[in-house]
């Protein structure tokens, strides 16, 4: 809770040209894991740093990042994954998107109020597919090579719904429910009549704290939503001062 309340603070004392380019806050860390910026800059992951649009996170094989973002949602990284923010805004208006990437691996995705308020501006983009929500907590995984499980994007619903669209097509995604787009197909993504190998091999070390923050988040969602609206119509002024 600590860190939450001093990154929405850092927030709230932020000029709007600073404000514009912040995602997330790293709300918790186990293993090793690395922030690039748009240079080519990296640095070791460290607890409470802010995360910017445009930066790309990496996970190495025992990393485990947990962000929350600036409009109340949560993004958990897993194992060797690899994240990209590509667009965000967050001011609590109809201007709000949220677009990302996931390269490869696997992240849990708990949309904060732009997947409340504007669902149709969120994206998860990976090679071969696009994931869109309706209010949801959802889990992606990429897999580039074939193996004991297909190449190609996974994602499975825990509360809401998804879709997860190709150039072929595209197929609803509903809770305990996983879709697969395979790499090379020229079929739409189908659902699987059962979770994939990957699924039930899982070795998470902070996954159990997340659904306790998710609650956290979620009672405070509409409020951090108007403290937002608040602060950009004031920056400003702050601006000037």
């Amino acid at each position: 809770m600590k860190i939450l309340i001093a990154f929405v603070i850092a927030m709230l004392t932020c000029t709007t040209s600073c404000l514009a380019e912040s995602f997330a806050s790293v709300d918790a860390l186990y293993g090793s894991a690395t922030v690039t910026d748009k240079s080519g800059q990296s640095s070791d992951v460290s607890l409470g740093q802010e995360i910017s649009e445009g930066q790309t996170i990496k996970t190495a094989s025992d990393g485990e990042v947990h962000l929350v973002t600036l409009d109340g949602g949560m993004i958990a990284l897993r194992p060797n994954t690899e994240f990209r923010v590509d667009e965000y805004t967050a001011e609590g208006g109809s201007a709000d998107r949220i677009l990302m990437t996931l390269v490869k691996g696997t992240l849990r995705s708990i949309t904060g109020w732009i997947g409340k308020h504007n669902p149709s501006a969120y994206a998860l983009q990976t090679y071969n597919s696009t994931i869109g929500i309706r209010g949801t907590d959802h889990e992606t995984t990429v897999i580039l090579q074939d193996g004991a499980d297909g190449a190609g994007t996974y994602d499975t619903v825990i509360e809401g719904a998804t879709v997860l669209k190709t150039a072929n097509g595209s197929t609803n995604i509903t809770p305990g429910k996983f879709a697969f787009a395979q790499q090379g197909k020229t079929e739409p993504p189908r659902l699987l009549t059962k979770a994939p190998t990957y699924w039930a091999v899982r070795s998470l070390k902070i996954e159990n704290r997340i659904q306790q923050r998710k609650e956290f988040l979620r009672e405070r969602l509409e409020r951090m939503r108007e403290d937002r609206i608040t602060q950009i119509k004031s920056a400003p002024i702050l601006a000037g001062q």
